[in-house]
């Protein structure tokens, strides 16, 4: 008995044993495609439990299992497989799916996830690695050029700039045309910050460029951004997004493997492009068209030649090496000058003011923490950047925190957090446009005998003292126009700091299957400081809150903005039998906006050089400038969708906005829209058709509030006894402005073949913008000159094309083909009544204007022309040899708009090497350049300094065999034969006054290799050998190659900031730099 029972222990033990060795065992495998390809990122989840895991690069998998229990397979586009795990290492290989194809999740207003299939307007998913596959920008709105069809990005070259991303064409004038940011559902600020108000920038007047808000989102956060085009697909946010939204999906934390932590580190050095420096001419010298200053210089009773030095042109007297003359380093005495007292060469300068601009250096580095369970899951992010820029003394520095969790209490209660604090400070950012630019003064007002390395030279050994090369005269060395480059760089700099907080909460109860309630509060606030400089020695210029002219001086501003949202929202999604589903969202929201700033600055010079504060002011500080609003917003919105059979889709969508600052009464604007798809593929069973959907939606909304359009304020003037004016703004305002009403009608075709092998997505739209508040003629006898009233109306319609197509496949390697296209043609179809013009701003420097033209595309340009001959040449006064000019500033010379832009990426995948690139195109729309206006007036470009027909040099007076004969036509047809002087009253003949404006419009279209990137991962047999979870080395680069371009010696993208009213023009371009760099990430 004894025995018996021994056994039957020792069987029970064995027993016991295997179940154990059952439940603890490992079970692993490599999953991938039909193909052989293995698929990362594919889940593996024990059926019946929460425990699960994802593949890694190389498609393998590791997680435990007994033999009893099932495994389920599953990837978006592939066929969800259950496989017993009865074997300790399974091999799967997934099949695509059309149903699993439809099954696409995208993320939709207010952050409601919604399958693809069911959407019945335009959506664009853009990865967060792809944001990443070019050097780091600081900014990733510029990432999304090229890669989303119908939205046009607008950067620039400045340094910090600012960046527009506009979708399906300008909708507005006076008001913002940019797209709202929304970050896990809540709705951030993305103003644009100049520090005039963007009135002098947008005209190329003055101005710096603070950049935009959105550039303080870290792009290690995204992990997709997904664009909603058009106001269908955005009505649920009502007035905010009339523009389009983009919809930011942020990271979350995901099981870790080995330790979660994730470290990156990145090094890119910026090379200006050569094809983007103003090419100067090297055979003349300083002067207006006149020859040398004669003057008795070193007392021996003769006669020297002394230089032009306050005329700042290149139209003087031809170089010659063999004459001597006194230039601008004869009569400035610092240490180690050797031409101090003497006579040199006349010669061009060795280094012109490209040699001024350097090399750009960025160092990103961040390191990140993640982990999950079946409770919880975070991740933690902190990324540090330092970037130099191309001008001496600009660096801007952000540090970036952000943490988010989600963390399920119950079945039931869940909440998500999501918390970013980012710092950014930036030094010597270049002022924009004409006044003050020390970039204008290189590419319009310059001398080409004038050494730049010189300057920097006196610069140093002076210790930091403004000796310039454009003296009033030989014996006063102050500046006549222009300051010593360096002395603008080191001394009149300006710096700005921004600290921002942005954050949400999110609580979500589940009250039954159908419907949970979800309750948010999100805050989004920044504090601002901005100080600019005017050193004690500067040439004078408009300086300080009242603008006066000012030899020194101090600014800073101060500024608050706060915004904070509390919402309030009813999920449900409900089958009704097996045909019917329905899902929707019903809630409120309550928005509170606030926004104060300061601006003081000192008046009539500084007391002490050097001292920079309000209280070293030589005259009284002026009063200073404040500014406060406060605004709320009340909303209430629904949205349902009803599906029949998984195939045909109704959507609606209302909404209602009150808000604060409209007339009581009268106060609350509606957003409706309405939508729907089919999926024929339901009906279609063609192996060869993977999916296909027709859509088509309809939408009204309001775009916009005109705020400080409602009220009569004054407008402070210059003070009078030391007593602060204020006088009536010369534009009536208007209690009775309503917002822009904006109508879009979309219809869409989505088509997938051959297993997504190759696909489309068509969309059709057309906008109509209706009722935009602008400013028209009123009766000066009321003491205003204009009024505001609601009158203007622009309509788009267009077309967009996204196409994928992967041609190549095999279990090794993979071409992956992605297209973005679009046109868009944009009207004004009305202005006010009797007005059929309206200039936008200023003029811009040249007398160029930007107008909207009833009949025309918003963005005519305007300006002088040449009169024309019936076949279209150029007609010229026989007397003069030069052209006739039409002197009238109305006539048209260009229009802003692209006739289409596009993008195209090539992907290359072999094993663990990818090479990827995206060519960026736009073609035609017009841009004009003060730069090229200026810079051939005045002599500088080497266009100027060429052969005539005859061989002789251009310049030469007539009777030496000089000048040119003008291509073009008399009145009567018959071929100009004249010739005439090419340089004449001191410009160069057809520029600057002397000719039409029309000369220096040019085609703005361009091809650029956008980006490149070449990516390895390290082997897992490597890499654990490494006591690492993954690593990867990336060589990246940006900006590589303009491959075509017309605007000569600028890049058609370099700008004044992204304000509509500056698009189009070109001045004191900073030239484009190739950015080539290289990251490292590994995961511990």
């Amino acid at each position: 008995m004894k025995l018996k029972f021994n056994g039957f222990l020792v069987l029970l033990l064995v027993l016991v044993a295997q179940l154990t060795f059952a439940q603890e065992r490992a079970v692993s495998g490599i999953v991938s495609d039909n193909a052989g390809m293995p698929l990362p990122g594919v889940s593996v989840l024990v059926k019946g439990t929460k425990s699960g895991t994802q593949t890694d690069f190389d498609g393998k998998f590791s997680i435990k299992a007994s033999s009893s229990q099932v495994l389920v397979f599953s990837y978006i586009g592939m066929k969800t497989q259950e496989i017993a795990a009865s074997s300790s290492v399974i091999n799967v290989k997934l099949a695509g799916d059309a149903q699993e194809l439809e099954g696409v999740v995208v993320t939709t207003a207010l952050g409601v996830k919604r399958e693809k299939k069911s959407l019945g307007y335009a959506t664009q998913e853009v990865k967060g690695g792809d944001l990443r596959s070019g050097t780091a920008s600081g900014n990733f709105l510029n990432e999304l050029s090229g890669k989303v069809a119908g939205v046009n990005v607008r950067r620039n070259t400045n340094f910090g700039g600012s960046t527009s991303a506009i979708s399906r064409g300008v909708k507005a004038i006076n008001q913002s045309n940019e797209m709202l940011i929304v970050i896990d559902g809540m709705p951030i600020n993305n103003a644009n910050n100049t520090n005039d108000g963007t009135t002098a920038q947008s005209r190329g007047a003055q101005g710096y460029d603070y950049g935009n808000n959105g550039m303080d989102i870290n792009p290690e956060d995204i992990e997709s951004v997904n664009v909603l085009k058009g106001a269908a697909a955005s009505a649920l946010y009502g007035y905010l997004a009339g523009n389009g939204v983009l919809m930011i999906t942020t990271k979350k934390g995901k099981a870790k493997k080995g330790l979660g932590i994730t470290v990156s580190s990145e090094v890119v050095t910026g090379t200006p492009d050569k094809s983007t420096f103003l090419k100067y001419q090297k055979a003349y010298g300083a002067g207006y068209g006149g020859s040398f200053g004669e003057q008795d210089i070193d007392g021996d009773g003769n006669v020297d030649l002394v230089v032009a030095m306050g005329d700042d042109a290149s139209v003087g007297d031809p170089f010659d090496s063999s004459l001597n003359v006194y230039q601008w380093d004869a009569f400035s005495n610092y240490p180690g000058n050797a031409n101090y007292g003497k006579a040199t060469p006349w010669v061009g300068a060795k280094n012109d003011p490209n040699k001024f601009f350097k090399s750009s250096l960025s160092l990103v580095n961040s390191i990140s923490f993640e982990d999950a369970n079946d409770k919880t899951n975070l991740v933690f992010n902190y990324s540090n950047t330092n970037q130099t820029g191309v001008l001496p003394n600009s660096e801007l520095k952000k540090n970036n925190f952000s943490l988010k969790v989600n963390h399920q209490f119950t079945d039931r209660l869940s909440l998500s957090t999501f918390a970013n604090f980012s710092n950014n400070t930036t030094v010597g950012r270049n002022m924009t446009g004409y006044s003050d630019n020390l970039v204008s003064g290189f590419r319009q007002w310059w001398q080409t005998n004038v050494d730049i390395k010189q300057l920097e030279q006196a610069y140093n050994a002076s210790g930091g003292q403004n000796i310039t090369w454009n003296r009033l005269s030989t014996s006063n060395g102050f500046p006549a126009y222009w300051n010593n480059p360096y002395f603008d760089r080191y001394k009149n700099y300006q710096n700005d700091s921004r600290n921002r907080f942005v954050g949400y909460a999110n609580f979500t109860y589940k009250i039954a299957e159908w419907v949970s309630a979800t309750a948010k509060i999100s805050t989004d606030s920044y504090s601002e400081i901005r100080e600019e400089r005017l050193a004690v020695g500067s040439v004078g210029k408009t300086f300080g809150i009242n603008a006066f002219n000012e030899m020194s001086g101090y600014q800073r501003y101060n500024g608050n903005f706060s915004e904070q949202n509390y919402d309030l929202l009813l999920n449900f999604k409900k089958n009704f039998g097996e045909d019917f589903n329905l899902t929707g969202v019903a809630g409120g929201t309550v928005r509170r906006n606030y926004f104060n700033q300061i601006t003081a600055s000192t008046e009539g010079g500084l007391i002490i050089p050097g001292l920079y504060s309000l209280d070293n002011s030589v005259s009284a500080s002026p009063y200073p400038y404040e500014r406060e609003t406060k605004t709320g917003v009340n909303s209430y919105f629904v949205s349902a969708s009803l599906g029949y059979k998984d195939m045909l889709f109704l959507d609606a969508t209302s909404r209602r906005d009150a808000f604060s600052q409209l007339p009581e009464g009268n106060n609350s604007l509606f957003s409706n829209s309405i939508s729907g798809s089919w999926v024929f593929t339901k009906l279609v069973n063609a192996s060869w058709l993977t999916f296909g959907k027709i859509r088509g939606g309809y939408s009204e909304s309001p775009l916009g509030t005109p705020t400080l359009a409602l009220v009569d304020t004054y407008e402070k003037i210059n003070s009078f006894n030391g007593q602060q004016q204020y006088s009536v703004n010369s534009v009536k305002n208007n209690p009775n402005l309503e917002p822009i009403k904006t109508k879009t009608q979309e219809l869409g075709l989505e088509m997938q073949f051959l297993n997504r092998r190759i696909g489309f997505d068509l969309s059709l739209y057309k906008n109509v913008n209706e009722g935009e508040a602008i400013p028209v003629p009123y009766s000066t006898a009321t003491g205003v000159s204009q009024r505001y009233v609601n009158a203007a109306t622009i309509e788009n319609k267009g077309i967009e094309v996204q196409f994928n197509a992967t041609p190549f496949k095999t279990n090794d390697f993979a071409w992956d083909i992605t297209v973005n296209w679009s046109k868009n043609d944009n009207t004004v179809t009305a202005l006010a009544d009797g007005v059929s013009n309206l200039q936008v701003g200023g003029s811009y420097p040249g007398g160029v204007t930007l107008n909207a033209v009833v009949g025309q595309p918003f963005g005519i340009l305007k300006g002088t022309d040449y009169t024309y001959a019936a076949d279209g040449q150029k007609i010229v006064n026989p007397s003069t040899g030069r052209y006739v000019i039409n002197t009238s500033t109305n006539n048209v010379i260009g229009d802003i708009n692209p006739d289409w832009i596009g993008g195209i990426r090539n992907k290359f995948s072999y094993k663990s090497l990818s090479f990827s690139f995206l060519i960026d195109m736009k073609k035609g729309g017009d841009i004009f350049s003060t730069d090229q206006w200026y810079g051939v007036g005045t002599g500088l470009t080497d266009e100027t300094a060429g052969y005539n027909d005859l061989g002789n040099p251009m310049r030469n007076t007539l009777a030496t065999g000089g000048g040119i004969i003008l291509p073009g036509v008399y009145a009567d047809g018959t071929p100009n034969t004249t010739r005439t002087a090419y340089s004449t009253g001191g410009a160069i003949t057809n520029a600057y006054s002397n000719g039409p404006r029309k000369e220096y419009v040019y085609d703005a279209g361009f091809i650029k290799l956008r980006e490149v990137n070449i990516t390895y991962t390290l082997p897992s047999s490597l890499v654990q050998k490494m006591k690492l979870v993954d690593a990867k080395i990336s060589l990246i680069g940006s900006n590589l190659w303009i491959i075509d371009k017309n605007l000569p010696d600028a890049d058609p993208e370099s700008g004044l900031g992204s304000n509509i009213g500056s698009a189009g023009l070109s001045i004191g371009s900073l030239p484009t730099t190739r950015n080539i760099g290289c990251n490292l990430t590994i995961k511990f």
